[in-house]
């Protein structure tokens, strides 16, 4: 029995694939060109509006993220006690000669 070698895709170099490399190759064309199929079926204003959505979205997210470290920040500096500039309380001044 002989083995079928992949045929490689127009534009890619003529060396042949490892299997596995092949297999994940062929994947990834198969889930792009279905997301393509399925992007036909649905109106175009409707995907513009769906990809303005996941961008508020992601940018909803992003915003709450940065105040909770922000938050979380400001709450370590207030653990840590960064001393004041007029906190001298603690110091003892010594007079040099």
């Amino acid at each position: 029995m002989v083995k079928a070698k992949s045929q490689p895709d127009k534009g890619a170099s003529a060396a042949p694939r490892k299997p596995l490399d092949a297999f994940a190759h062929h994947q990834v064309r198969a889930l792009e060109e279905t997301g393509k199929a399925l992007a036909s079926l649905l109106p175009k204003s409707f995907r513009e509006h769906a990809g303005n959505a996941l961008d508020e979205t992601r940018a909803s997210w992003e915003a709450l993220f940065d105040g909770v470290l922000d938050s979380l920040e400001c709450g370590v500096d207030k653990l840590r006690g960064k001393p004041k500039a007029g906190d001298d309380k603690d110091k003892v001044k010594v007079e040099v000669e």
